[in-house]
């Protein structure tokens, strides 16, 4: 459970030692929502079976569990005789009738985390009708569990809020209409988005040889960033040694390309911790002015705007249409198909909310 890198892992593990150290169960639940707000949802079964969400809901209500543990807050373990004491009231009710007896259990341990006096999870562990009752050792054993499962269970929480703002963010800079792209000591790219592989392609080769390029393939950090990262790391650590414990603000320097003044680079250094004992990365933003087609700083900003809405591929296709060519000039340019252009220009239009060519050359220019 302890090198589990997802819940589904942990869930393996944990049955895996609740079959061995507690044997004899009828069966187990993971409930990572305790209060069931969407019952059936983030639930985790030793014998899942296909459910339909009305028989979750219906199975919810009928559970006297949720309204024992309102009253209960903080309980790590619990059990059905716990929650209903007198088992000739138990049998006589329609959670008895609708629940225990179609799933053949009578006996229960319920372990239950909490976070903040909120009950986040709850692991329960079944007997069937025929079975011996759960022991002290059993009660003991799952109490022991408890930190495990719940350190556990907080840290796979905590990494898959990781992952997804790490992808998120991702896939945000992936739809900015500028490189970004980040090097580390060693030269050695650490992320760069499509723009900066397009872009990184024109500084080196030529904005006419790059377009008959793969840009990754022959990915490689230009020259002129690499001297640029050289000295202001010289400045950087300059400042540094002249005042440790300060934090000046990073330098910018500004590139553009000596036959392409159209295409610039704005560099910058990017660290963490001690400026004296960090290895700081390049951190560049590579902007084709003349994508964008404006002088005007609003008609810039709104550019920019529009663009950042469409995919990379989407804001080729706009950007010819923009220049004024049709869609079988396109498609020739961009080497695809007729069809496929018009099916782009579609989306185009519905994620801008326009239903013209001309309009969406007025948004770009």
């Amino acid at each position: 459970m302890e090198v589990a890198a997802s819940v589904p892992e942990l869930w393996k593990a944990l049955r895996q030692f609740l079959d061995v150290a507690i044997p004899n169960h009828h069966s187990a639940t993971l409930f990572l929502d305790a209060k069931e707000q969407n019952p059936g949802a983030l639930t985790l079964h030793s014998h899942p079976s296909p459910r339909p969400a009305e028989w979750w809901k219906a199975r919810a209500k009928l559970s006297p569990t949720h309204a024992w543990l309102d009253a209960h807050p903080g309980v790590k373990l619990y059990s059905l005789d716990d929650i209903i004491p007198n088992h000739v009231e138990l049998k006589h009710s329609d959670f008895y009738r609708h629940v225990l007896m179609p799933e053949g259990w009578d006996k229960l341990l319920g372990l239950t985390l909490w976070d903040k006096g909120e009950r986040k999870s709850i692991l329960c562990l079944r007997r069937g009708m025929n079975q011996a009752p759960f022991t002290a050792a059993d009660k003991a054993l799952l109490l022991d569990l408890h930190p495990v499962l719940d350190r556990n269970l907080r840290r796979l929480e905590k990494h898959e809020e990781e992952v997804i703002a790490r992808n998120s963010l991702q896939q945000f800079i992936n739809l900015l209409p500028q490189g970004i792209l980040l090097v580390n000591a060693r030269h050695e790219l650490v992320f760069a988005n499509h723009e900066a592989f397009e872009a990184c392609a024109a500084w080196n080769h030529g904005a006419k040889a790059a377009r008959q390029l793969n840009n990754r393939a022959i990915f490689a950090v230009p020259p002129a960033f690499l001297e640029t990262y050289h000295e202001l790391m010289q400045r950087h650590y300059t400042a540094a040694l002249a005042d440790p414990h300060g934090h000046p603000p990073p330098e910018r320097r500004r590139l553009v390309h000596p036959d392409m003044p159209h295409l610039q680079a704005d560099l910058s250094l990017f660290s963490l911790d001690d400026p004296l004992l960090s290895r700081p990365y390049l951190f560049a933003q590579l902007i084709n002015r003349e994508m964008l087609n404006a002088t005007v700083p609003a008609a810039m900003s709104r550019q920019l705007t529009v663009l950042s809405r469409l995919t990379q591929r989407e804001r080729e296709v706009a950007l010819l249409v923009r220049d004024g060519l049709t869609n079988e000039e396109i498609a020739a340019r961009l080497h695809k198909g007729v069809g496929t252009v018009k099916n782009q220009l579609l989306s185009i239009f519905a994620k801008l909310e326009i239903n013209s060519r001309a309009k969406l050359i007025s948004l770009l220019r």
